[in-house]
């Protein structure tokens, strides 16, 4: 994610409507496509990932069988690349309530963000 250093609060370093996987996309034209996963929540849930959700965007869906292949409950398309931002800034919000002394209210590292309900297909 593309955030600052610590010292400066750890917040988005790109300007207002765009996002780091945005900006990848641009520098890579010719890719088949680029997507944005495994930003919304912390290390530790990465080594064990059973029972949890992954939200990821991009040009399609086309890496959603990868993604439950590592042990995801659901992969969760939001949409095109232009919807990094908005995973960007739910990252943003994890780190800010998981790590300490950071202004947020500090929930600690054992938590993750969850689709809830029946979401259409």
């Amino acid at each position: 994610n593309p955030l600052s250093e610590f010292q400066d609060g750890l917040e988005i370093r790109w300007s207002q409507g765009t996002s780091g996987g945005e900006v990848l996309a641009k520098c890579l034209p010719n890719a088949k496509g680029v997507y944005k996963a495994f930003n919304t929540l912390g290390v530790e849930h990465m080594a064990d990932p059973a029972g949890k959700d992954m939200m990821y965007c991009g040009p399609d869906k086309d890496i959603e069988e990868l993604i439950e292949a590592v042990g995801y409950k659901k992969a969760c398309y939001m949409g095109p690349i232009r919807y990094s931002r908005n995973l960007e800034a739910i990252a943003e919000l994890w780190i800010h309530c998981a790590i300490p002394p950071l202004n947020a209210n500090y929930l600690g590292q054992d938590w993750t963000f969850a689709i809830v309900g029946n979401p259409a297909e």
